[in-house]
């Protein structure tokens, strides 16, 4: 039935007096006409009335009467009505309604994502290196890609990363490394079978002053389970074997220096230096022992920095507040080394608490984070308990602002991650646990004046006074050379790491942030995860006083269908344990109006916000203590 059909029926049904109006009122309304029919009754659908219904040529009650007579003595007949009205309704709200607008505009905005690249965007890449690399081939470059993809899974099923350290940044070997020990401290590892790749596609190129950036997206299948540590290894890939075969798409992001070539007689073979060819042994110091070259720097060769997803073709480096400034001062400070330096922050950060040890992020944070941590940690219920985070990934990583002071700058650096996430006594195994999209600022510390060193490159897990690779003790000095480490006189060091609306909430120099739940424009479309998150936290503020009505749990299933999160995950997040949301819900204030606006965006995003939506951010703003403040706020999104 189109859509002019289903108007038409609706149109005829709902003029009979015995029926109610349908869609809250927002599409039709009954209304008395003010002419001397005074008793009929008409239906209006925006500036156009219908006629009345009347059993003869004036319109009177009487043909009113004779129509309502005529439905009571045939009682089947209205039922039928009344069931033909309710599938019409259906089919109208299905297909037009408010809850299929906002899915059409949040599946448009998803599929953006997604978009292939054209093959004059990808021939104008490989033109775009070529100029400076005549030795660069595509296809040779793919098949080096397809080689490393399954080399890192040969290396992730051993548990042993040496293989490939020397294709890896130093953040995504941490990120290795770590995602591997969150599985051996739940005495589980993960095992694959029949992993193959199906298709690689250049899919964006970025260029700087500092880096060449190529992203390639890759279309892989396998089958994984994860099984006991000490199981067999034929019987843990029996069970491999028996899990489903299933497809998976990441983006995998290298980077190189401008003007490196290509070497003319391929790319070298596993387990030799990408600058001399001697052999290299995959060592933790990063260092060729026979040219002494830092194999990762990505000064010899393309290196892995970032698995993403969602990245789009041809996208060019954003503008970042401060940047120029601090790089007229610091003409070596690169994004790209910046933010693999903040994902190796990250990952530190992930892993420390998850041991339950913050001393380990010593050298790496201030001394005022670790102790912030530590009291965390021993106050958490009262007793010695550790946050478990497993299933950790990152979704991006992005330098958003830099603020400059008198003695300190500031690096403010957006990381979207998620994890399955628990609070248990140590040493116990969680159970279900709840995976929770989360959006984090990490505010990275360095004194000012500080240079970076352009040699260290992609190797960010050094010191930044000798150079030597950073040891595993808790002392706050480098292992080598004695130098202090945690106070930023040499490097990027972690000082904050706070939700998004927490960190909003505090008043900066620098502007706001210009993102999706910062910015003003109307037609602002949050991305997925990101509507999970804000729907998860709604979860938490509805458990926060430890009960969830069925109001609440309507709300929260109306928003899950019209934003298109699955409604079991936040089922899951409900009956987490509280304690996990204790930093995630936004408190009332600044941080909470910060959420509310956001809300209100998510609201608009199919350019008007309906009663039920109302509705949920009148409740919303209750949670908040903000209800005086909605009504100002959806004024300035032209909203009375």
């Amino acid at each position: 039935m189109n859509r002019r059909a289903s108007l038409f029926a609706l149109f005829l049904l709902l003029a009979l007096p015995a029926l109610a109006r349908v869609g809250g009122g927002q599409h039709y309304s009954g209304s008395s006409s003010s002419s001397s029919h005074s008793s009929s009754s008409h239906v209006s659908s925006g500036s156009h009335s219908s006629g009345s219904w009347s059993g003869g040529g004036g319109g009177s009650s009487g043909g009113d009467l004779g129509f309502i007579l005529f439905f009571l003595n045939h009682p089947l007949f209205t039922l039928a009505v009344i069931g033909v009205a309710f599938v019409v309704w259906r089919a109208y709200a299905r297909n037009f309604g408010a809850t299929a607008n906002t899915q059409r505009a949040f599946e448009q905005a998803d599929s953006r994502g997604l978009a292939q690249p054209s093959a004059r965007d990808v021939t104008g890449w490989v033109d775009a290196l070529h100029a400076s690399d005549p030795g660069f081939d595509l296809l040779a470059f793919l098949d080096q890609v397809k080689a490393l993809f399954l080399r890192v899974q040969e290396a992730w099923a051993a548990g042993d990363l040496s293989p490939v350290r020397r294709d890896l940044s130093d953040a995504t070997f941490q990120r290795f490394r770590v995602q591997l020990e969150l599985l051996r401290s739940q005495a589980v590892r993960n095992v694959t079978e029949e992993m193959a790749v199906l298709d690689l596609q250049p899919v964006g190129l970025e260029r700087t002053a500092a880096f060449d950036t190529l992203h390639v997206r890759i279309r892989a299948q396998a089958r994984d389970a994860d099984v006991p540590l000490g199981l067999p290894a034929e019987e843990a890939r029996a069970r491999a074997r028996g899990a489903p075969l299933a497809p998976f798409t990441e983006v995998w992001s290298f980077v190189r220096r401008p003007g490196t070539r290509s070497r003319k007689d391929g790319a070298l073979p596993p387990g030799k230096c990408p600058n001399c060819g001697a052999p290299f042994d995959g060592g933790a110091a990063g260092n060729c022992t026979y040219c002494g070259a830092i194999v990762n720097s990505g000064a010899y060769d393309w290196v892995l920095a970032e698995i993403t997803q969602g990245i789009e073709a041809g996208t060019e480096p954003v503008e970042v507040p401060g940047l120029a400034s601090l790089r007229a001062e610091d003409p070596a400070l690169s994004l790209e080394v910046l933010e693999d330096r903040a994902s190796l922050l990250f990952w530190s950060w992930i892993d420390a608490q998850s041991r339950g040890e913050p001393p380990r992020m010593a050298k790496l944070a201030t001394a005022d984070l670790v102790s912030g941590m530590s009291a965390d940690m021993t106050a958490l219920r009262g007793r010695q308990r550790a946050r478990v985070f497993l299933q950790a990934a990152v979704g991006s990583v992005a330098v958003q602002a830099i603020e400059a002071g008198g003695a300190t700058t500031l690096a403010h650096v957006e990381i979207r991650w998620s994890a399955q996430m628990g609070v248990v006594p140590t040493g116990t195994p969680p159970g279900a646990l709840a995976t929770l999209p989360q959006r984090w600022i990490f505010s990275l510390a360095r004194k000012a004046g500080v240079k970076t060193d352009a040699a260290r490159g992609m190797a960010t897990a050094r010191c930044g006074n000798c150079g030597a690779p950073l040891g595993d003790s808790v002392q706050p000095t480098c292992d080598h050379c004695g130098a202090t480490l945690n106070d930023g006189a040499h490097d990027w060091v972690l000082a904050h790491a706070e939700p998004f609306e927490v960190w909003a909430a505090r008043s900066r120099s620098q502007p706001p942030l210009q993102g999706p739940a910062t910015s003003g424009a109307r037609d602002t479309v949050l991305d997925a995860a990101e509507r999970q998150r804000l729907l998860y936290t709604m979860a938490a503020m509805a458990a926060a006083d430890g009960a969830v009505d069925e109001r609440e749990r309507r709300m929260l299933k109306l928003c899950a269908e019209r934003w298109g999160v699955p409604y079991e995950n936040v089922e899951l997040a409900l009956s987490a344990d509280p304690a996990l949301f204790e930093r995630l819900v936004p408190q009332p204030g600044p941080g909470g109006e910060t959420f509310l606006r956001t809300l209100v965006q998510l609201a608009l995003v199919d350019g008007k916000v309906d009663r039920q939506e109302r509705r949920m951010l009148e409740a919303a703003a209750a949670r908040l203590g903000l209800t005086e403040r909605l009504p100002e706020l959806l004024a300035r999104f032209g909203l009375g």
